[in-house]
C-alpha cells in the first residue's frame, strides 16, 4: 500500500502503462471519486493523455476490479479503511487528514505526477520518447529520458511542496480579494433559504463536482439545495435531444423560481451552457452568483449577476482549489451566522 503521493503517482504511472486502470471511491464524498475520474479521462490540459478510470461506491469496487488494476479510496474523515484486494496491483488510501481543497490539491498533483512518470518510459513501461511531451510545461526541470526512481521521486517531492505553497498563496489571496462578495453570498443563501427558496448549482466537469460539494455541505446544515449536474437521465436526454449548450437552461427554466439562487462554476469563466443558464435565471427573478477562474471571464460581467466570486488564475487546478476554500468560506460563515442566530 502506498501512500506518499509522488510513490504513488510513479506506482500508478505503471499501472497506466501495464494496461490496468483506476477504481476510485470516496465514502459519502462521491463527487471526490468522479473529480479524480474526470482529471484521468478528460484531461484539462489540451494534449494530454486520458487513462482509464472509474468512479464507484466503495462496497462496489469489488465487482469492478480486475487484475492489474490500482485503487484509490478517498476514506472519511476520521474513519480509516482497512480495503483488501487481492486483485490490485496498488491500492492507495488517502483522505483521513485531508478535506475540501487540500484533498482536491493532493489528487490533482496526482494526475500531474502520473502523466510525468508516464513520460519516463524506462521507468514505468510507457511508450513516451523523449522530450517534447504535452504536459512537460508542469514540470520543465525533468527529462524524458531520466532512469532513476530515486531521481525522479525527489523531484516529484519537491514539486509537490512548491505546488501547494502555491496553492496555498492563491486561496489566500483569493479569500480576501473576494472577502465583501463572500459575505453577501452568504447573507444571501441564508435569507433565500429562510423564505422557503433553494439554491441551485451548475457546473461542467471538475465544476459538476464542485457544485455537488457546495450541494452537500449546504443540506448538511439544512439548507435546501440542488445539483442540477447530478442527474444523469436528464442531462443526457437534454444534451441528445437538445444540444449541451441547453443541459441547464432547461433545467433552470423548470425549476429555479423568483427568490432561488443559481450558483455557477466554472474555471475558465466563458462555459456557453452556463452562460445561457445565466440568461434563463436572471429573466425567472432568481439571484444569481457566480464562481470563475481566469479573472471571471465572461460569466463575471454577465449583466444577470448579483455577485461573482473570482478567482484570478489562469491554472485550471489552481482555480478549482481556491474555488474549493470559497465554498468552504461560504459555508462555514453561514454556520457561523445559524449558531448567532440560534
Amino acid at each position: 500500500m502506498t501512500t506518499d503521493l509522488p510513490g504513488a503517482a510513479l506506482e500508478l504511472a505503471r499501472v497506466f502503462a501495464g494496461g490496468g486502470r483506476l477504481i476510485v471511491a470516496a465514502p459519502d464524498r462521491f463527487a471526490h471519486a468522479q473529480h479524480v475520474a474526470v482529471e484521468f479521462i478528460h484531461p484539462a490540459i489540451t494534449g494530454a493523455r486520458s487513462m482509464p478510470a472509474i468512479a464507484v461506491q466503495f462496497d462496489d469496487i469489488g465487482a469492478n476490479l480486475r487484475d492489474g488494476d490500482a485503487v484509490l479510496v478517498l476514506e472519511k474523515l476520521g474513519e480509516p479503511l482497512e480495503p483488501n484486494f487481492a486483485a490490485a496491483a496498488q491500492v492507495l488510501v488517502v483522505g483521513r487528514a485531508l478535506s475540501g481543497p487540500a484533498l482536491v490539491r493532493w489528487y490533482h498533483v496526482l494526475w500531474e505526477l502520473v502523466q510525468l512518470g508516464l513520460e519516463h518510459p524506462g521507468l514505468t513501461g510507457g511508450t513516451a520518447t523523449t522530450g517534447g511531451d504535452s504536459t512537460s510545461f508542469l514540470y520543465p526541470f525533468l527529462d524524458a529520458s531520466e532512469s532513476s526512481d530515486a531521481s525522479l521521486l525527489e523531484s516529484s517531492a519537491a514539486s509537490w511542496e512548491a505546488k501547494g505553497l502555491e496553492s496555498e498563496e492563491l486561496c489566500a489571496k483569493t479569500v480576501a480579494a473576494n472577502h465583501d462578495a463572500l459575505d453577501a453570498v452568504t447573507s444571501m443563501i441564508r435569507s433565500v433559504s429562510e423564505n422557503g427558496g433553494t439554491t441551485y448549482a451548475i457546473g461542467n466537469g471538475g465544476s459538476s463536482c464542485d457544485a455537488a460539494r457546495l450541494v452537500r455541505l449546504l443540506t448538511a446544515q439544512n439548507v435546501p439545495a440542488r445539483s442540477l449536474a447530478a442527474d444523469t437521465a436528464i442531462l443526457t436526454a437534454l444534451a441528445n435531444d437538445l444540444g449541451v449548450e441547453k443541459i441547464f437552461a432547461r433545467q433552470v427554466e423548470a425549476m429555479v423560481r423568483p427568490g432561488d439562487v443559481l450558483v455557477a462554476f466554472s474555471t475558465s469563466g466563458s462555459s456557453s451552457n452556463l452562460m445561457a443558464a445565466l440568461d434563463v435565471a436572471s429573466r425567472a427573478g432568481a439571484k444569481v452568483v457566480i464562481s470563475a477562474g481566469y479573472g471571471g471571464g465572461p460569466m463575471g460581467s454577465h449583466r444577470g449577476v448579483d455577485h461573482a466570486l473570482v478567482v484570478d488564475s489562469t491554472s485550471v487546478h489552481r482555480i478549482q482549489e481556491a474555488q474549493g476554500v470559497l465554498i468552504d468560506q461560504v459555508c462555514e460563515r453561514l454556520e457561523a451566522q445559524s449558531e448567532v442566530n440560534a
